[in-house]
Parts: structure tokens; C-alpha cells; sequence
């Protein structure tokens, strides 16, 4: 009997899925005055409203079906005040085909002139050709307040004590003495500029042998190693190229429309111009035929 009653509510189960996914585009599923919603015109908006909030969390189907009917109640409202007639709603509507067409125009030039991943990697290697990647220092400081106990502890230093015991013991930034002085790795921008600058002068297992002033305190500082700063793998910033590079493209695009048009800029004189801006306000360019 319970094995019966599984094969039938799958089945069940298995019939709703079907009847979802095979809906007839063109079924209703509201209808507002004489306006009817159809099954695709749920579909397309339940999608676009997914893109435009960037979640893949799709409402419940009484939500958007609320959503649908606000909007086409407030559609059907402005045809009733006849808005579309109106200039501004004219004027709008101009300027929304005007950008669309250039976002097309755009596109469609991208589309005709394509950037493989051969190109993408020869601007990667170019550009890694000129970047010359800052060194990393696994640290260690001491902070105190004044020169002459930063001094003393160089001393101790001298005389064979560890930075790492000493911070311990004398440091007054809490963080770093309580991991024996450790700063992790760091580079000389991430830090103040003076402790950058005296970061620079370190080799590895070296430390500071005069004070170093930040507006912190001071410092003794010791470089326990030092690397490079990895470039990021290709993988990693191939978008970016790309952008940058249609960024190019777009502007020799518009370089080449420049010279095939004739452009003539006029600025009207205006009452309130001082003589020197009426003798500049008129300029006219014609671009080479």
C-alpha cells in the first residue's frame, strides 16, 4: 500500500513538472480590464526581474503576478491621460532609442572586431613587461615612545638578546607583542612612509640599528624575509584586458566616424558675453573629406 502510494505521488510529481515546463506561451494567466497577461509575457518578466536585481532567487508566483498587474494598472492609466502624447514622454522616448541605437551600433562593432585570447595575452605580457612588481617584507617592529628606549633596546639587540623576546616584553602595540613582534607580510605602502623607507634599506635577517620615528612612536624593525609580489595569473585579469582593450577600440572607432564626418560646432552669442567670449563664441571644424 505505501509503495502504491509513492509511485502515484511521484508520478503526480512528475505530471506538475511537465505541465510547468510545457506551458503554452501564449496561455493567460491574468487578465486586467481588457488586457491579458500571458504565460511568455510572465516568463519575460519573472527573467528580466531576476537580472536586474542579480539573484537567482526567483519570486513566488503571487508576488510577480501582483508586480504584473500594478504595472499594467498604472500603463493603462497614463494611455487613459493620454501621457504618450505628450512632448516629455516624446522627448524620452527619443532619447531611449537614441542610446539604445549606440549601445547597439557599439556592440555590433565589438561583435566585427573580436579579441581573441592570443591578443588578450600578448597586452598581458606587454603590460607585465613594464611593471616592475614591489617586494613584500615578512616584518617584526618594536614601538615605544621615546628615542632613547628604542636606542637601549637596539643595544640589547647588540649585545645578543632576539627581537621577538624583546618585543614581548617592551612593545606598546599590543597586537604585533603579543606574536613576539610579527607584522606578517607587508610592503613598504601599506606601511607609514618612514617605516616603508627604512623597510627598503633592510636585507633579510637585518634589523634597524637607529631608531626609526612614525607618528606612532618608534620603531625597531627587522626584516625576517622578503619575495616579491606574485603577478596575477592571465586567468585573473583577462576581463580587464578586454575591457580595456574594447575601451581602445571604441575610441578608433570614433576616430574614424570623426574623419569621415563634416562637424560644425556653433556656439550662439549670448547678450551677456564680454567681447573676448563674443569673439571666441562662433568656431566651426570640418573634418577632412
Amino acid at each position: 500500500m505505501f509503495n502504491t502510494l509513492l509511485k502515484i505521488s511521484l508520478l503526480l510529481w512528475i505530471l506538475s513538472l511537465l505541465s510547468v515546463s510545457y506551458a503554452n506561451p501564449t496561455d493567460p494567466v491574468v487578465k486586467i480590464n481588457d488586457t491579458t497577461i500571458t504565460q511568455q509575457a510572465y516568463d519575460d518578466y519573472a527573467k528580466a526581474r531576476m537580472e536586474q536585481t542579480r539573484t537567482n532567487v526567483m519570486p513566488d508566483t503571487q508576488t510577480l503576478i501582483d508586480e504584473l498587474v500594478d504595472r499594467e494598472l498604472l500603463r493603462q492609466a497614463a494611455l487613459q491621460q493620454k501621457l504618450e502624447q505628450s512632448p516629455e514622454f516624446q522627448e524620452k522616448i527619443k532619447q531611449m532609442q537614441d542610446n539604445l541605437l549606440m549601445a547597439m551600433v557599439m556592440q555590433n562593432y565589438l561583435d566585427k572586431h573580436p579579441l581573441d585570447d592570443a591578443k588578450l595575452k600578448q597586452e598581458y605580457d606587454a603590460q607585465v613587461a613594464k611593471i616592475k612588481m614591489p617586494s613584500e617584507y615578512k616584518a617584526r617592529h618594536i614601538l615605544v615612545e621615546k628615542e632613547e628606549t628604542a636606542k637601549a633596546i637596539i643595544a640589547e639587540l647588540q649585545a645578543g638578546k632576539t627581537l621577538a623576546e624583546l618585543a614581548k616584553q617592551k612593545s606598546i602595540d599590543p597586537d604585533s607583542a603579543n606574536k613576539e613582534g610579527d607584522l606578517g607580510w607587508v610592503t613598504s605602502k601599506t606601511v607609514e612612509p618612514e617605516f616603508g623607507k627604512a623597510l627598503e634599506q633592510l636585507k633579510k635577517g637585518q634589523y634597524t640599528t637607529t631608531p626609526v620615528k612614525t607618528k606612532f612612536g618608534w620603531h625597531i624593525i627587522q626584516v625576517d624575509d622578503l619575495r616579491e609580489v606574485p603577478l596575477p595569473p592571465f586567468e585573473n585579469v583577462k576581463e580587464k584586458i578586454k575591457t580595456s582593450l574594447q575601451g581602445q577600440q571604441m575610441q578608433k572607432y570614433m576616430d574614424e566616424l570623426k574623419k569621415q564626418a563634416k562637424i560644425e560646432v556653433i556656439n550662439p552669442v549670448k547678450a551677456e558675453n564680454t567681447d573676448k567670449d563674443k569673439a571666441t563664441t562662433t568656431e566651426k571644424t570640418t573634418a577632412p573629406e
